[in-house]
């Protein structure tokens, strides 16, 4: 049994709506299947970024041995 998916709406410009149309039909994608794509790469990539700036910064703030 997989984990139902999540809904999302959004609101474009009707330039913008018009512009992606002729995007998906050129990619030969749905509107949906694009968008998913699309919001999917820019989320795993800010997440991975996150985790490597987290990583830099482990250990930022802490000096001494850590005794009182």
């Amino acid at each position: 049994m997989s984990i139902e998916r999540k809904d999302i709406r959004a609101k474009l410009d009707p330039e913008i709506h018009a512009a992606l149309a002729v995007i998906c039909d050129a990619d030969g994608v749905e509107l949906g299947e694009f968008i998913e794509r699309e919001i999917e790469r820019v989320v795993r990539k800010r997440v991975h970024d996150a985790q490597a700036i987290a990583g830099r910064l482990q250990g930022w703030g802490k000096s001494g041995s850590g005794r009182e």
